[in-house]
């Protein structure tokens, strides 16, 4: 019928108009502007008006044959400059470099970009803050047979923008992976050692740093063993001290970065010893050690009139602890490096799940200490009845947990040894490590061959107990820059999940002190540890 023809052609049009405008909305939201040999746009990947932070991008959609240029744009050129304008409480960082390409032009080598390329920032904004419309002036220089400055004045409508998928691919594929390297200065080359179980063809280092280095446009690629490669930069300059960049690898980045700890040559296995030796030593005086170690010195000192033997027993378990500690952690670094990760000295506190529990510990630990809770708990190593029964287990995990919260810490000489380690074979990551731990446990083995020294120490009294509250306070602060750590990993809910277990763990502690009732504490104790399971998991 002919009403039925007229109903369809007036839907039909509709369907196209709304098309049209849907798709005219978001070129005029993106804001596109031709600069003459590209396009250049502002994209988003805001979700929704209370997001406190998000990105933006400058999409440049270059035209065949033209390329721009990365943060060190090599034998010539230079990078792009973004100047935004933003409302009061916004602040946009630094933009996140994607992963460059060579770009020769012989006899020079360029590093940079071609085709289509976002370039991401990362914005934070407070709450208060309407934000509605962001804008910036963008200035870069397109080449091809010459080279041009071009410009675009840039501007996007947030509150009608939708997220891009563009921007997220290109955030995705980000060099944010820091991968561990170990370099020298090697005649006129610096040459970087790294591992990779993932096999790849082609390999660039691109360095951040210019008027170093020169730029081939093939590296020397050696592959040393199985997964462990060498390349190497030829140095125009042999006064470098440190360097970063991007490690390509068929196109993924890594990030590199590091401090030369010569210029004559790579660290030998006796030299990486002996560095782990007095590192480890040192280790004993950092700050992030202190508070745990200082619950065994308490406990040595609680010993000064018990005989020699009880004294060495308890030195030699602490020892036990640290030395079957570092070698589990060498171990498993071993393993998972063998598929294919890269990971170094603390990589278990990159688990917010172990920050988190750290952080509860020593909250509980430095609570015990301050309200005099007396728990016979291997951990602190500080009930009584444990060590009435020379059970030696308190010391033995004392010294575990030394250990792990010493992760986060590198001392003098630590790095380079640490840094030599990981990258080479199971046979000298081992020693290494050894000498790491021997290092951290010297003090206490000294105890072990006199332990008469501990008589040097003044008699138990009351000045001990006030000595124990003070070292509560160490255990608070550890606590606190773990829950600074723990808040730079998950999200603000997960945050106020952890401040909800420390309300909880301090009413368990209050319980156990007030009441003396063993199936209130019993009943106390299983909700508490059922409650923080939970949370966990």
């Amino acid at each position: 019928p002919l009403f039925l023809l007229q109903w369809f052609n007036m839907s039909l049009m509709k369907n196209i108009l709304l098309s049209c405008a849907i798709f005219l909305s978001s070129w005029l939201i993106a804001n596109p502007v031709e600069t003459g040999h590209a396009k250049a746009s502002l994209i988003s990947n805001l979700q929704n008006s209370n997001q406190e932070s998000f990105y933006v991008g400058i999409r440049l959609q270059m035209q065949e044959g033209w390329h721009t240029y990365w943060e060190n744009p090599g034998d010539s050129g230079s990078p792009f400059d973004a100047e935004w304008a933003t409302d009061e409480g916004v602040i946009v960082e630094n933009v996140q470099w994607p992963t460059p390409i060579t770009i020769p032009y012989p006899p020079l080598m360029t590093f940079g970009y071609e085709g289509d390329i976002v370039f991401p920032f990362q914005v934070f904004r407070s709450q208060e803050t309407n934000l509605k419309e962001i804008k910036v002036d963008f200035n870069f220089l397109i080449c091809a047979d010459i080279c041009i400055p071009e410009s675009a004045s840039l501007s996007l409508d947030l509150s009608v923008i939708a997220p891009s998928e563009v921007l997220d691919k290109q955030i995705r594929s980000l060099p944010t992976k820091l991968i561990s390297t170990e370099s020298s200065i090697k005649g006129d080359n610096l040459v970087v050692r790294f591992q990779s179980d993932t096999p790849f063809l082609n390999a660039y280092l691109f360095p951040r740093e210019d008027n170093y280095f020169s730029y081939p446009e093939i590296q020397q690629l050696v592959n040393v063993t199985d997964n462990t490669y060498e390349i190497s930069i030829p140095l125009v300059s042999a006064n470098l001290e440190s360097f970063s960049g991007i490690l390509s690898l068929d196109g993924e980045g890594f990030l590199v970065k590091e401090e030369l700890q010569s210029a004559t040559g790579g660290m030998s296995l006796w030299q990486a010893i002996l560095f782990a030796l007095l590192g480890g030593l040192i280790l004993n005086l950092m700050p992030c050690v202190f508070p745990v170690i200082s619950l065994k010195v308490l406990s040595f000192v609680s010993m000064g009139g018990d005989d020699h033997i009880k004294i060495r027993n308890h030195a030699l378990a602490f020892v036990g602890g640290v030395m079957s500690t570092f070698l589990s952690i060498a171990t498993a670094l071993m393993i998972i490096r063998s598929t294919g990760s890269m990971i170094g000295w603390g990589y278990q506190l990159q688990s917010p799940v172990v920050v988190g529990i750290l952080t509860l510990i020593m909250l509980g630990i430095g609570l015990i200490l301050l309200t005099n809770i007396n728990i016979a708990s291997g951990l602190t190593n500080m009930g009584t009845n444990i060590q009435s029964r020379n059970d030696y287990s308190g010391s033995f995990f004392t010294g575990v947990l030394a250990v792990v919260v010493a992760s986060p810490c590198t001392a003098p000489f630590m790095g380079a040894a640490i840094g030599y380690a990981i990258l080479q074979p199971a046979i000298i990551t081992l020693p290494v490590f050894l000498s790491l731990a021997l290092g951290f446990a010297f003090p206490y083995l000294l105890l072990t061959a006199n332990p008469g020294l501990i008589s040097s120490i003044p008699k138990p009294g009351k000045w001990m107990e006030t000595l124990k509250e003070f070292f509560a306070f160490p255990m608070f602060a550890t606590s606190l820059w773990l829950v600074w750590v723990f808040s730079i990993q998950v999200n603000s809910d997960q945050l106020i999940t952890l401040l909800i277990c420390f309300f909880v763990v301090s009413i368990f502690m209050w319980v156990y002190k007030t009441f003396t009732n063993q199936i209130i504490i019993f009943g106390s104790s299983l909700l508490t540890i059922l409650f923080l399971f939970t949370q966990i998991n």
